[in-house]
């Protein structure tokens, strides 16, 4: 009895200081967060990356092609993504607008728009997935972080 108190006692004592680290690092994290300096779009996002990999001493020369590569071909993908985005979302705003819209005109619209934007989140997780691959950071597979997305087991990215 007194050894599975202890267990229980250890167990819980490592569950605390867990969630205390856990906890300070996402504050550090939000921090940071609010500290960058705003990116006002993807091409921005590119822009800083591309700068951040080019300063960057902590990879080798394929690695830092590799993710040039990816950076470039995940930009390509989501610019057109988004482009289907924003095209959706206009043709969703004329039918709002519209007196000869139909409710089902609009959920089909409202479909798209988060099929796409599913889609966008996909292909900005895999691209990640596959640059921890290339520094070597990688403990969770691509497929199970898709599944948790797909499922909607991922609360915070």
């Amino acid at each position: 009895m007194r050894s599975t108190f202890s267990l229980f006692l250890m167990a819980f004592t490592i569950l605390i200081f867990s969630s205390c680290a856990s906890k300070k690092e996402k504050q550090e994290l939000k921090q940071e967060v609010a500290r960058t300096s705003e990116i006002r779009n993807e091409d921005e996002l590119f822009s800083l990356e591309q700068n951040l990999l080019t300063e960057n001493n902590n990879l080798n020369q394929e690695q830092k092609i590799k993710l040039r590569e990816l950076i470039e071909r995940n930009y390509k993908e989501t610019q057109n993504i988004q482009s289907e985005i924003d095209k959706t979302k206009a043709v969703l705003f004329k039918e709002l607008l519209s007196n000869e819209s139909s409710k089902s005109k609009l959920r089909i619209l409202e479909g798209q728009l988060l099929r796409l934007n599913k889609k966008k989140t996909r292909t900005s997780l895999s691209a990640y997935r596959e640059a921890k691959n290339i520094v070597g950071k990688n403990e969770v597979p691509l497929e199970k972080t898709l599944n948790m997305l797909d499922n909607r087991t991922i609360h915070e990215f």
